[in-house]
């Protein structure tokens, strides 16, 4: 099915798409079509998806290191804007390719109360030219310095401790964490960091859908989310 859609109905260009159900529906993101068919249809990583429901009418923030196209990012402003709240969303990303097209995002962003923030940089354990850490993290809305009722997603193929060594004043229980780990032995060692904060990890494995199967990643990646 979803090759038929690819084939016979969208063309092969970047374009401005709408995310049609899921979490995230009524997201506006610039992408190519023909390769994010499951984000369209708010399958992608839908292991994730209820606890996103879940997740996200509790924080009125998001921290989203490894932005790539801006799924999540964008995908979170208009989960905020069904719920009629007020909100930061602040996306690191390094990449000079995915930075021009998160910008073009943006500019197809409706007019609201959600703020977007774009950081072209890593996201580390320590502040140091190309790379910053969650620790120095300014809001512009609200108090500054605020540690509260934040979402933060961390996709950096890797180097999850790094960042995570560096944002330790967010751990704790009124934030909400996603991590994508890509190494199995990562798994349990972000876990006993959290424990050691008093906060609980729980695991998603990949799930293959019906008829569509699975994604097309590698078989060990995980994630690890906040306790709701």
């Amino acid at each position: 099915m979803l090759r038929f859609l690819k084939t016979k109905i969208f063309s092969d260009r970047v374009r401005p798409i709408r995310i049609v159900r899921g979490p995230f529906r009524g997201a506006f993101v610039v992408m190519n079509p023909n390769n994010s068919m499951r984000k369209i249809l708010g399958l992608y990583e839908h292991e994730l998806n209820s606890w996103l429901n879940k997740a996200l009418p509790r924080v009125t923030r998001v921290l989203d290191v490894g932005a790539n196209d801006g799924y999540f990012t964008f995908g979170c402003a208009a989960a905020f804007r069904r719920l009629g709240k007020v909100g930061e969303i602040i996306a690191f990303e390094p990449q000079q390719q995915h930075i021009d097209v998160l910008r073009q995002s943006v500019e197809k962003q409706p007019k609201g109360n959600i703020q977007i923030r774009l950081l072209q940089t890593l996201v580390g354990n320590e502040v140091q030219p190309g790379t910053t850490t969650l620790d120095i993290i300014r809001w512009e809305i609200g108090h500054p310095e605020d540690r509260t009722c934040t979402l933060v997603k961390i996709d950096v193929e890797g180097a999850e401790l790094d960042v995570l060594h560096g944002g330790l004043s967010w751990l704790n229980s009124s934030n909400y964490f996603v991590i994508e780990v890509h190494d199995e032995a990562l798994l349990k060692t972000i876990t006993q960091l959290f424990a050691a904060h008093g906060l609980r990890l729980i695991r998603f494995n990949q799930r293959p859908l019906p008829f569509i199967g699975r994604e097309l990643r590698a078989e060990k990646n995980w994630w690890l989310a906040s306790e709701i």
